[in-house]
């Protein structure tokens, strides 16, 4: 706590240090948070925003490293998704899922004008290797972002071709303490073809050995190969009308997931082996924070992402200040992933099949005008998205390596040497938890807005976004029973009988259901100079609903399908943007009242207990709330030092939840809950919200000198993250340490609530490079102190316990050739 109040202490004191010997000022940021390019300090919208150097400068290649940098912003890495895979956090706003993903996701995600943020892999995650700027919008941004958009969004922006042939090629290499290493390869090219047509290109290729060392046997490490491509084409048909092509094609291969075991089991686990006591096994590797880059597999893993991208932006100017733009676009994405999922090397149980291919598509017309009375935006907007999984946690090669013959579970003679841990002897390649999921998304959006320029100082803002959805999820499933070719029962024989296990479809279940809104947008925005303006904003964000779909295997296996209502947010806000001192601070600060009626959350259990395939994973509406302030600062005391930081602080609370359907309720018999595995129910009225950190800061210096002509530059940053919590499991963990409802079972815990309540972290990076002529030098160290930290407990199942994502200490260089 030291430590933070010396960043507070530092930022807070930061306009006092500052001396302005010159009038060169900070450099003006340019941003499109409106859709069209405006100054930074003109726009009444929380905004981070990060340009083409300072992402070369900062070593940003992908989300974790800007969002790390940015107020009140949080994230998960859980590893299931290869190395790159994220779930964003806004000011709380996040997908609160257990399973695999969510289709409508809450914080928009757009990459030159389009939408990517409905991919199988969670959340895109794009390399950002020559980029013109990165923007992270906080607050609803219904009447611009739209869709996908209802606590924030993500505005990423690649560079366009320029009218010089140039380029440049660079090499790269990082070190893992106690781990593997990174090569990289990374070309651009930027050709003029004629004065109207030019291309850009861009390809990056990565080679990996990973964080984690896999010691099973015949199994790989967490290595990964990335190949990534990009090609970015502009034509100006005439002098009024102009047109932009970006295509990109990512292949991202990786290994096994890069996480360890933490030793202690999850709910699902537990509940699925009837441990007991539910202590987790060591597979040879120890568990964090002992052990930080080990694991130990036995299946010849692997997980494969591949996403194309199309899009397309037509510009066409009507007249002086009308415009006309269209953007259309494409994404497809598949994600292959191979997982041994019991997590014990030598011991071949369980393994883990998912394909997920993914696909969206979307075409936006808007009119634009700019006078000096009025600025406003009215268009339209439709889009399709699509989403098929085939899920599958099998029986593998030895389903019964764990048992030990000197040990009888009760009734049924095999063997359990993990402390009451049991499993039969079924055929390989039985699907336990074994399904097909088609989820489906068709949205129209008609959308204004309007800002009246009462005075040269005064704008009012109004504007409104109608919204229709239609949504479709269909599941099918398959359960487990023996095929009565063995007229035998277990205590006859034994081996027969669960050998002659066999999977059977279940009757489908499908829901569909159609939402309509309307999200309205209001402000006012007044500078009181030419360098300083306030702003307040009410907006609201909405987010579709849907159906849970499953089958009661309590029932007949007939098919169960739950609605959810459709999430909506209000969000009050107040800010001042300014910058004094010769323009060479720039401070820019708001405050804010977010009020959710119906938050989605994602709860999971096994219906049937023990059951793999009873799995339900049904979302629920809650109500909640948050209050937060957010500052950020930038100063330049001198022409070769820049220095700055940010702050966010975020209170939030759970204010509401269904009601139980059970005569006791949920904890203390209260009249309020939510069913989880292991038959808990559980209450999570006036706890905080998951990946909803209260406090988050990041303080950076950077100090620039001359060498003769060059230049040489250095660079330190400090990086602070409050503990918190990642799902509704992790959330209510306090609640579900007695003996579970479904089978008396208890499991063992950590102490601190380890590792459901992610730990506090600080973070420090330096950086620095020389720049000579054509050519510059990059080196950097990440976590200089080697701190011990992993970002969210979601991929939990498996008797070696919740799995962990370490973060080393790690060094690295770029040496790059302009031309």
């Amino acid at each position: 706590m030291k430590k933070l109040s010396g960043v507070i202490a530092s930022i807070l004191a930061a306009p006092t240090l500052v001396q302005a010997q010159t009038t060169t000022g900070l450099e003006e940021i340019v941003v499109t948070a409106q859709r069209r390019e405006q100054n930074l300090q003109e726009v009444p919208i929380s905004v981070s925003a990060f340009s083409a150097e300072q992402m070369d400068k900062q070593n940003i290649r992908g989300a974790t490293e800007y969002l790390a940098l940015t107020p009140n912003v949080s994230f998960t890495e859980d590893a299931q998704a290869g190395s790159r895979g994220i779930s964003v956090a806004i000011r709380g706003v996040n997908n609160l899922v257990s399973g695999e993903n969510a289709v409508i996701n809450s914080v928009g995600n757009y990459l030159d004008g389009f939408s990517i943020a409905s991919v199988p892999s969670g959340v895109a995650n794009p390399m950002l290797i020559d980029m013109e700027r990165v923007e992270v919008l906080r607050g609803p941004q219904g009447t611009y972002f739209g869709r996908n958009s209802l606590g924030g969004a993500l505005n990423l922006t690649t560079k366009a071709p320029s009218d010089e042939f140039g380029g440049e090629f660079a090499v790269g290499a990082e070190s893992y303490e106690d781990a593997g290493e990174m090569y990289s390869v990374t070309g651009i090219l930027n050709m003029p073809v004629s004065d109207a047509f030019k291309l850009r290109g861009v390809a990056y290729y990565e080679d990996s050995s990973g964080l984690v060392e896999n010691i099973g046997p015949g199994a790989p490490d967490s290595g990964h190969q990335w190949l990534d491509l990009r090609v970015r084409a502009t034509w100006d048909l005439s002098d009024s009308t102009s047109v932009g092509l970006t295509l990109i094609y990512s292949d991202q291969d990786q290994n096994t997931d890069e996480n360890v075991p933490s030793g202690f089991l999850d709910l699902d686990t537990v509940d699925t082996f009837g441990f007991q006591p539910g202590e987790a096994f060591d597979p040879g590797t120890g568990f964090w924070p002992d052990n930080q880059n080990k694991l130990s597999h036995d299946v010849d893993e692997h997980n494969k992402l591949e996403t194309t991208v199309a899009i397309l932006n037509v510009a066409h100017e009507i007249s002086d200040g009308l415009t006309f733009k269209a953007v259309a676009g494409l994404i497809d994405a598949t994600q292959e992933r191979l997982f041994d999922q019991d997590l014990i090397g030598n011991a071949d149980v369980l393994y883990r099949d998912n394909e997920y291919d993914g696909n969206s598509w979307s075409i936006e017309g808007r009119l634009e005008s700019t006078s000096e009375s009025f600025d406003w935006v009215v268009g339209a907007l439709y889009a399709e998205d699509q989403q098929e999984q085939d899920n599958n946690v099998a029986v593998s090669s030895d389903p019964i390596a764990l048992n030990d013959p000197n040990i009888s579970p009760p009734g049924f003679g095999g063997t359990v040497p993990v402390p009451g841990f049991f499993f039969p002897p079924f055929p390989t390649d039985l699907g336990l938890a074994l399904n097909h999921k088609n989820f489906e998304v068709e949205s129209i959006a008609l959308f204004a807005d309007v800002t009246w320029h009462v005075t040269d100082r005064l704008d009012v803002i109004v504007g409104a976004r109608y919204t229709e959805d239609d949504v479709l999820n269909e599941r099918s499933s398959f359960g487990i029973a023996p095929d009565g070719s063995c007229n035998c029962g277990p205590g006859t024989d034994f081996g027969g009988f669960f050998g002659s296990f066999v999977n059977f479809p279940r009757p489908d279940a499908s829901g569909n259901q159609s939402f309509s809104d309307v999200s309205p947008r209001a402000g006012v925005r007044y500078a009181w100079s030419d360098t300083g303006s306030v702003y307040a904003t009410v907006s609201r964000g909405y987010k579709a609903g849907g159906t849970s779909t499953g089958n009661d295997t309590n029932n007949n296996n007939a098919p169960l399908t739950i609605g959810y209502n459709e999430e909506t947010l209000w969000n009050y806000e107040a800010g001042i943007k300014t910058e004094f001192a010769d323009r060479r601070v720039r401070l820019n600060a708001s405050v804010f009242f977010m009020d959710w009626t119906d938050l989605q959350v994602e709860a999971f259990r096994f219906l049937t207990p023990g059951d793999l395939s009873s799995n339900f994973e049904q979302t629920i509406n809650v109500d909640a709330e948050a209050t937060g302030v957010e500052v950020e600062l930038l100063a330049q005391p001198v022409d070769n030092f820049t220095f700055g930081g940010a702050i966010g602080y975020l209170d939030t609370e759970i204010t509401d939840e269904p009601i139980c359907d059970i005569p006791n309720g949920g904890p203390n018999g209260s009249a309020t809950c939510i069913s989880i595995t292991g038959g808990y129910n559980v209450s999570a009225v006036g706890l905080e919200m998951p990946k909803a950190p209260e406090l988050t800061a990041n303080l950076f210096g950077e100090f620039r000198f001359d060498i003769g002509t060059s230049q040489a530059w250095a660079r330190a940053e400090y990086i602070h993250r409050d503990n918190m919590y990642s799902d509704i499991e992790a959330l209510t963990n306090l609640q579900t340490r007695g003996p579970s409802p479904n089978q008396g079972l208890v499991r063992a815990v950590g102490d601190d609530e380890f590792p459901y309540k992610v730990p506090s972290f600080d973070v420090v990076n330096l950086r620095g490079g020389f720049d000579w002529e054509h050519t510059s030098i990059t080196v950097y160290v990440q976590n200089v102190f080697d701190e011990e930290y992993y970002t969210g407990t979601q991929e939990n199942f498996g008797v070696s316990g919740i799995r962990l994502r370490p973060h080393p200490r790690t060094f690295g260089a770029q040496l790059a050739y302009r031309f």
